[in-house]
């Protein structure tokens, strides 16, 4: 169970918005105390808020998990003093009692974006965005973590260097002690961070077990930092298949992304928007929809499907893009609205 509000040692303050937390560091990661803020917060229903200077930056997990609740920020500070911006969205902020806030529309023509936010070079070097979704029998002998392995080994050339509870990490890889922590938690949700790569292609990300009703998922998300350039759309679609062809691969969406050239910790400046490459989906989702539907996207939608994985459960891979063109966002929103009927939920 997390601290209580007041007692999570790493809120400096709260109100009945947010928590808020201040951090002077170089780069911010998801230790222990931020997950019991985090925790805590979700609990009494308050929305987080990291104030931070504007030289800090943040690891992918702290990006990924942090500012996903209503109200939640990164908030950074000038570097005069003299106000404060969102570090992921640029527009000036200031505090209004009760959280920090943009400011009122009437005074917008005075504020804009942050010119801190802005100022940055846009040839940043590029990131590879993977979140896929794996699905294991939830039998006494399963594994899990493998399919991790397997997805950083494609990326990066190694498995995982580590992985933990929190940021740094301080376990070793090894699926079976990844397994044996999780087991001792079930049937509640597993939250795990995750590290690895060499040669320049460093790469973060975290893992999630779930007990569903079908079966455990493992969740990953991670980033890969590719100082030489993004994969082809053609190495993109390989990986998929091989995974297809090893795990029962759940979906599976790649995006190009600008990072900061060392990492692939989150800057507080503008970098663009990341632009998809590719999304498949697997037999779960083929079941609700059907194989011929999958494949057949009419004249409407840019996009020529595979079938990829084995045959008896084929996954149906999507190639949409090359990771830089924003365009290619109509082609994703055309493929959605082809395969996902009105109302339902999305996810990757």
């Amino acid at each position: 169970m997390p601290n209580p509000v007041e007692l999570s040692p790493a809120i400096d303050l709260w109100t009945d918005k947010v928590v808020v937390i201040m951090q002077d560091r170089p780069v911010v990661g998801m230790s222990a105390w931020l997950v019991d803020a985090l925790a805590a917060a979700e609990a009494a229903g308050l929305g987080v808020q990291l104030v931070t200077p504007a030289t800090t930056r943040l690891t992918f997990a702290v990006r990924t998990t942090l500012f996903s609740s209503r109200e939640s920020r990164w908030v950074v500070t000038e570097p005069n003093g003299e106000g404060a911006y969102d570090g992921l969205g640029g527009s000036k902020l200031q505090w209004n009692g009760e959280m920090f806030a943009g400011v009122a529309a009437g005074e917008q023509d005075k504020v804009d974006m942050s010119p801190t936010f802005v100022a940055v070079d846009l040839e940043l070097p590029w990131q590879l965005l993977v979140t896929a979704r794996f699905r294991y029998q939830a039998l006494e002998s399963t594994v899990v973590g493998k399919a991790a392995e397997r997805l950083f080994t494609e990326l990066t050339g190694v498995a995982p260097a580590g992985w933990g509870t929190a940021e740094p990490v301080t376990q070793p890889w090894n699926v079976g002690q990844l397994t044996s922590y999780c087991r001792r938690r079930a049937p509640k949700p597993t939250w795990l961070s995750v590290v690895g790569g060499k040669d320049g292609l460093s790469a973060t990300g975290s893992v999630e077990i779930h007990r569903r009703p079908a079966g455990l998922e493992e969740v990953i998300t991670m980033a890969v930092a590719t100082p030489d350039g993004l994969p082809t759309p053609d190495d993109v679609r390989k990986v998929g298949e091989r995974l297809a062809n090893s795990f029962t691969l759940v979906s599976f969406f790649a995006q190009g992304a600008r990072g900061n050239g060392e990492d692939t910790n989150e800057i507080p400046h503008w970098t663009g928007v990341p632009a998809p490459m590719a999304m498949a989906v697997g037999s779960d989702a083929l079941e609700s929809g059907g194989l011929a539907k999958a494949m057949d996207l009419g004249d409407a939608v840019e996009i020529v499907p595979e079938k990829i994985g084995p045959a008896a459960a084929p996954v149906v891979w999507y190639p949409i893009g090359d990771g830089k063109n924003q365009l290619d966002w109509n082609k994703y929103s055309a493929l959605l609205g082809r395969l996902v009927p009105p109302g339902a939920p999305v996810g990757a």
